[in-house]
């Protein structure tokens, strides 16, 4: 994350950076990034001032979404089950902190654009829910078909 973040500084206008479901605090907590600032760094990561600490909040900064030449969308997971519109993206404030118990419909949406995933065929349309990410079933994680695809990108005026 060093280089990229240092290439972002370098190159301020070719590099961007989007933020994926990774960079999140509680799944690098859970995932060993914690750990290993803790080991290499011996920090204690729970110190607001620590690298674990600033890194993760600088995740909370970036954007969830890009739009290429006004023609192609770039996010990590997907659209999910409810994203219509870029203005919807765009209105989700920053800093961001991952909820993963969602209780409102900007919360679904950050879930949507980090985790879901498309189905695995084209015959499969619209929304399902995507049990290998949500094995506790909330639903709350999604998979969706081409033709949610297909109408997100015709409302937004979009190729791909």
């Amino acid at each position: 994350i060093c280089l990229l973040m240092a290439l972002k500084v370098k190159y301020p206008n070719q590099i961007h950076l989007l933020r994926g479901n990774h960079e999140d605090r509680s799944i690098n907590s859970a995932f060993g990034f914690a750990e290993e600032c803790a080991e290499r760094l011996c920090e204690d990561t729970e110190d607001p001032d620590s690298v674990f600490q600033l890194i993760n909040f600088m995740f909370e900064w970036l954007p969830l979404a890009a739009v290429v030449e006004e023609k192609i969308i770039c996010l990590h997971g997907g659209i999910g089950g409810v994203a219509n519109t870029i203005e919807e993206i765009k209105a989700i404030p920053r800093p961001l902190e991952v909820v993963h118990e969602v209780n409102t419909s900007q919360q679904q949406l950050v879930v949507d654009i980090l985790w879901s995933d498309p189905t695995d065929n084209d015959e499969e349309v619209g929304t399902h829910a995507n049990s290998i990410r949500d094995p506790a079933d909330t639903r709350n994680i999604m998979r969706f078909g081409p033709d949610r695809v297909d109408a997100f990108l015709k409302n937004n005026g979009l190729k791909m």
